[in-house]
């Protein structure tokens, strides 16, 4: 009584060799059988879209609105009715192309190249606009007048340098995944936020002045705005992917 979702499970792409290396359908929690070809990568091709047909066929009749890769919740069309299948088949025979699939998959890569542009934006953004505002926390921290006096202020300067080639590092490491790429923001913002909270101790420990209220200033300002260019670009990205499905 499957066979038309099994049909339809197997016209998606077909995961290589590699991804399913040390992998395990997040369903069944059960390891990849190649030999057997009884595994399917779902539309969205996140880092864990490969699963076992047969658990993919038990998720669709455990409920309504089951259609979604369970790793990342990106939804997909799937005919749960055979008579369902002979509306969307072309009249040629010897075409027997299903339209519907086809326009299903051309709109789950549009949504996934949309998050990736999308996701690469907010990541330049994020690592040019820490890079500008930590070289500022240098530069100003540097001319200070307390600096050689407060060893505190001297090891931030440290981890200033270390946010700077972090985010190099993250740069060259999630290049077009976006998976990494949301992984990289998450420990980027961590690790400015205690850099922020440092900063705050170190300048309990020294005079106040126009350099202090200046480096308050440059991270408020540039967190801010980091903060609000992505909160504004995910919602037209949530929109526009709404709009789509």
């Amino acid at each position: 009584m499957d066979n038309h979702i099994i049909t339809f499970l197997q016209t998606f792409e077909k995961p290589e060799t590699e991804f399913l290396k040390d992998k395990e359908c997040l369903i069944c929690l059960d390891p990849f059988d190649i030999e057997a070809n009884q595994h399917v990568m779902l539309p969205c091709k996140c880092s864990n879209s490969a699963y076992h047909i047969d658990c993919i066929i038990k998720l669709l009749h455990s409920g309504e609105n089951k259609n979604f890769c369970p790793h990342c919740k990106t939804k997909y069309k799937v005919p749960l009715q055979p008579q369902m299948q002979v509306a969307i088949y072309q009249v040629a025979p010897y075409i027997a192309i299903p339209i519907g699939i086809g326009i299903e998959q051309s709109n789950q890569r549009q949504i996934h190249d949309l998050h990736m542009n999308n996701f690469t934006a907010i990541l330049m953004i994020h690592i040019l606009s820490n890079s500008f505002m930590n070289i500022i926390n240098l530069v100003v921290s540097r001319i200070s007048l307390d600096y050689n006096n407060d060893q505190a202020l001297q090891v931030l300067m440290l981890f200033y340098f270390g946010k700077l080639f972090f985010n190099y590092c993250i740069l060259m490491y999630s290049k077009s995944n976006i998976d990494k790429i949301e992984g990289c923001l998450c420990y980027s913002y961590v690790f400015q936020t205690v850099l922020f909270c440092f900063l705050i101790y170190a300048l309990t420990k020294i005079k106040n002045d126009d350099y202090s209220a200046l480096l308050i200033a440059n991270n408020i300002l540039f967190g801010f705005g980091d903060a609000m260019y992505r909160i504004i670009i995910e919602h037209k990205m949530n929109n526009t992917v709404n709009i789509a499905e």
